[in-house]
């Protein structure tokens, strides 16, 4: 099973370490572009600290309500979201001024080697294969996805586009990408219709985007989906059938009603961007 962690699994487990990190001990938190930026913020704001990232430490430190560069000092927490073989934090440690003292604190500590050989603090243990809910558009298991299309690849059509007509054909020619995939994916599971398979592959095509398989409802009207779908448990189960059937290990899904549902009938994780919620079968 895949350990996922989401924005608000890290800021909670933040809050609850808190008491471990000595603000007496340090000048400034330092994070590690790009994803270590986000626990460093927390951290800082928190505790009313100095912030700065890596490249800009000594430089663009910020502090307080006024946002003005403050002293630097050479007593440092750098903070990264995560630490695998400690590749990251050595890479950011040569590039810190000379002198400087930095206590490497991981919120999600490594698992294939000992957390104490690459970092000086962890707030938790996560066991792979893990994934992080602020970068998983790189994650290399993408290919063993299934991914809903509207919400997730692109932005939901409005109820005005919703018209199965020229309206609805613009958008599936213009809509805005939302989540883009650093690599390949594996099953575009939606609730579009088969009919506008070419629109759609072209959207996919002229974003970069490759994927292994595109399932899209046959029903030759939307009333006739709608009527089917009611029939049959709706687009949620409709989903879950066709991961189960792929094989997917995980399904990325923007309606948070159906991402439970799709989690509790397949068996699967799924992971919800509008709620940014982590759902597990039952």
């Amino acid at each position: 099973m895949l350990s996922i962690r989401t924005l608000s699994d890290m800021a909670r487990i933040i809050t609850a370490n808190l008491h471990r990190i000595d603000r007496g001990a340090y000048d400034c938190i330092v994070g590690v572009p790009r994803s270590g930026m986000i626990p460093a913020s927390i951290i800082a704001t928190q505790l009313q600290m100095p912030l700065a990232d890596v490249e800009g430490y000594g430089r663009g430190i910020v502090h307080g309500r006024s946002g003005r560069p403050v002293a630097a000092g050479n007593r440092i927490l750098l903070v990264d979201d995560s630490c695998n073989k400690g590749g990251a934090f050595k890479r950011a440690v040569a590039l810190l001024p000379k002198g400087t003292k930095a206590t490497r604190l991981a919120i999600f500590g490594p698992y294939q080697v000992a957390p104490e050989s690459v970092c000086d603090m962890w707030f938790e243990t996560v066991h792979g294969p893990r994934v992080f809910a602020w970068n998983w558009t790189k994650h290399i298991r993408l290919p063993r996805w299934g991914f809903d299309f509207d919400g997730v690849l692109c932005r939901d059509n409005t109820k005005a586009e919703n018209d199965d007509g020229p309206r609805y054909a613009e958008f599936l020619s213009t809509a805005e990408p939302l989540f883009i995939p650093q690599r390949p994916i594996g099953h575009i599971i939606t609730g579009r219709a088969e009919k506008y398979r070419p629109e759609t592959e072209a959207w996919l095509a002229r974003h970069g985007m490759q994927f292994e398989s595109l399932t899209m409802t046959p029903w030759a009207t939307k009333g006739e989906r709608m009527e089917a779908m009611r029939a049959t448990g709706g687009r949620g189960a409709w989903k879950a059938g066709h991961a189960e059937r792929l094989g997917v290990e995980m399904f990325i899904e923007s309606c948070p009603k159906q991402a439970g549902i799709i989690a509790r009938e397949a068996g699967i994780p799924v992971f919800c961007t509008l709620s940014q919620d982590a759902i597990f079968p039952c």
